[in-house]
């Protein structure tokens, strides 16, 4: 035992620093079992209403700062404290003028942390036994405890072993505590910088997709997680193997280092060359997001690679004299070394920008605008053709490969022109193809959706499109609860209860919808209103069975038992099945606005010469002051009707009539005409 320990170091260090044991036990104490003690005594009415959220709640380091910051600060202070004197030269030389070998010295100083952060968590762990079965609080069950342990116990040892190995790398304790977190953030960080780079030069690179599944190199979040048995043994091996680095490094470790920023000769060129590497990711990427041009990235890059090498020589000379000729050449060298990789990664070598599979090869393909969907089904290992996306049609496989292939062929006029103006109607195209040997083929694209309209067109009619995207599609008409109807202006509103109506309405509505065209699906016409049906949840279901909140068309309805779901569809004018029904029922003009009853009258204004984005946002966000003697103004009903079923809300270039109308009780509708949709009424009035 004396050849792994030394009692007396070990009793210093109880001197020294028991006070951060018993800090660390009453921060626990207060943050778990006398949280529950809390929540338990509060007044009778109260506590009515409470669930086992309400004490579980306690227990998720995720929804308590102070938990998250027992987690994070004690471990990394306590690694910072217990090795302390590593870093000032004379606590370094009495330390290591004992007679006592360092693997000694870094056993008992190692043993003397653990003790100070894991003895305050077992005894937090049994006094929170003892409250929640002395309270009989039932809501709370042993394993809550035990999973609550786990998670604290291997959490606190991997961050504290992690500390204590960068410690021994650098000789500065501040250094010592940036750099644990930096390292633990570096996989994720240092992917999701490359995978942003290459967007940038590998068209087609699907860095949403990789970087959606970044969070398990997090190891804050993997911990946070609920991390099972076997991740847990992961971690457990990573503090084992930590353990044994820290130990090596310590005994190759030179007493005159401290202070020194890195103390390992071999491991400085690569310190700061890494840090030269990440800067000049982080800023070329971030020059390239804000300005949308190369020439602005490639200056980023320059600029974070001259700021993280110099920033590296101040650190390592403790001086701003950093420029002679050794300085000088090292960044030049990086500097080329650089440029061959860009231009390298530019010229796609390897043919990934072309490469597509063979449609003999496809068993089906994924298409969306985000990846998150696939992704889930991804980590619930059900991917089938409920997960919303998942195309098995051979016909719509085909017009998507179609798609991809014009894609392709247009790459070079896309890389021309990558501004993105908020008045284009860019569409972000996920693609996924899971082939038929068990492979898959991921792309991403941004692209003008109106340059790709003929490719678009046949999928986005297809039934399999439409039954993805509208939720109302898969609704049973027998377990609605209710219809909800308003307008989109003017606060009017109907809600339908009998089944009968109901089953009606829902029933217009889907046939409207599976024959919308194109189109129709993607005019610039606001909509006359939208529906709410309110249902329960297992009848909408996606890959895991019930509907996810962050699908578009669907929220979450607030119930006391949240055991209802609203699912939302916008009432387009395209749907004209829906409003004869809603005419035929009488119910039209108690849910839409209705010229002569709503609107008094409405101005319209010629712009032969069009209008820039500016004057568009400025229009949209006024109304006219005053009538002017060249404006035509209609009073007719059903002039005004053909003009609010034609008018926009969207920008759009050329010659446009802007067209105002006037709400009774005040207030104002303004939109513009094209000449494709104006009436012939308004073109004729403005054509001389």
């Amino acid at each position: 035992l004396s050849k792994f320990i030394e009692i007396g170091i070990l009793h210093n260090d109880f001197k020294r620093y028991g006070w951060m044991g018993v800090v660390y036990l009453l921060a626990w104490l207060a943050a778990l079992p006398l949280q529950l003690v809390m929540i338990y005594n509060r007044p009778e009415e109260i506590k009515a209403h409470y669930n086992a959220s309400t004490y579980l709640q306690v227990f998720q380091f995720d929804n308590s700062p102070l938990l998250l910051f027992l987690l994070l600060i004690a471990p990394v202070l306590t690694g910072l404290l217990v090795f302390r004197y590593l870093q000032t030269s004379h606590a370094a030389d009495m330390e290591h003028s004992l007679p006592i070998r360092r693997e000694t010295l870094y056993n008992t100083h190692l043993l003397s942390g653990l003790i100070f952060l894991l003895v305050p968590i077992v005894i937090t762990a049994l006094v929170t036994w003892a409250v929640v079965n002395g309270l009989k609080i039932d809501f709370v069950t042993n394993q809550h405890i035990i999973d609550w342990l786990k998670v604290a116990l291997v959490a606190n040892l991997f961050f504290f072993f992690s500390t204590v190995t960068v410690g021994m790398i650098t000789g500065l304790s501040i250094l010592q505590g940036l750099l644990t977190y930096i390292l633990l953030l570096v996989p994720a960080g240092l992917s999701m910088l490359l995978f942003h780079n290459l967007q940038m030069y590998v068209y087609g690179f699907a860095g949403n997709f990789y970087i959606g599944g970044l969070n398990s190199l997090i190891p804050l979040v993997g911990l946070l997680e609920s991390p099972n048995s076997n991740e847990i043994i992961v971690y457990l091996l990573i503090c084992v193997a930590l353990y044994f680095i820290g130990r090596f490094l310590y005994q190759q470790r030179h007493i005159e280092a401290a202070g020194e920023a890195i103390t390992i000769g071999v491991l400085r060129p690569i310190f700061k060359y890494s840090v030269t590497f990440c800067t000049m990711l982080l800023v070329g990427s971030y020059f390239y997001r804000t300005q949308q041009n190369i020439a602005w990235t490639y200056l980023g890059y320059f600029l974070g690679a001259a700021l993280g090498y110099i920033l590296i020589e101040i650190l390592y000379k403790k001086s701003v004299h950093v420029f002679d000729r050794r300085s000088c050449k090292g960044l030049g060298i990086y500097a080329v070394i650089a440029v061959a990789l860009v231009g390298l990664v530019h010229s796609d070598f390897t043919g990934y920008e072309t490469r597509m599979p063979q449609i003999d090869q496809v068993e089906y393909v994924y298409m969306d605008t985000y990846y998150n969907p696939w992704l889930r089904a991804e980590d619930s290992d059900v991917i089938n053709q409920s997960v919303r996306g998942i195309y098995l049609d051979s016909d719509n496989v085909n017009n998507i490969m179609a798609l991809h292939q014009q894609i392709i062929a247009q790459k070079e006029g896309a890389r021309s022109n990558p501004l993105i103006s908020p008045y284009r109607r860019l569409e972000n195209i996920c693609l996924a193809y899971q082939l038929k040997d068990g492979k898959r083929l991921y792309r991403n694209y941004v692209i003008d959706a109106k340059q790709y309209r003929q490719q678009l067109k046949p999928i986005h009619e297809s039934l399999e499109f439409k039954t993805h995207h509208f939720d109302v599609l898969r609704v049973n008409t027998a377990d609605v609860k209710l219809v909800d109807i308003r307008s989109e202006e003017g606060n009017k509103r109907v809600t339908l209860t009998d089944p009968q109506l109901i089953q009606e309405a829902i029933v217009v509505l889907q046939q409207d919808i599976k024959m919308q065209t194109y189109e129709e699906m993607n005019d610039s016409r606001p909509p006359w209103g939208h529906v709410e049906i309110t249902l329960p949840k297992p009848q909408i279901a996606d890959a895991d069975g019930v509907i996810q909140p962050e699908a578009a068309t669907t929220r979450i309805m607030v119930e006391p038992k949240d055991s209802y779901y609203i699912c939302s569809v916008s009432w387009q004018k395209s749907y004209t099945g829906f409003q004869a029904w809603l005419k035929g029922t009488r119910l039209l003009d108690r849910v839409r606005l209705i010229p002569g009853e709503d609107i008094i009258h409405a101005i319209i204004e010629y712009y032969p010469e069009g209008l820039d984005e500016n004057e568009f946002r400025t229009m949209r966000a006024g109304r006219n002051p005053k009538e002017k003697p060249e404006q035509m103004k209609i009073t007719d009903a059903d002039k005004i009707e053909l003009c609010l079923f034609n008018y926009w809300t969207e920008y759009t270039s050329g010659p446009v009539y802007k067209v105002l109308f006037e709400l009774k009780g005040g207030g104002s509708l303004i939109g513009i005409l094209t000449p494709a949709t104006a009436p012939d009424f308004v073109k004729q009035h403005f054509a001389g």
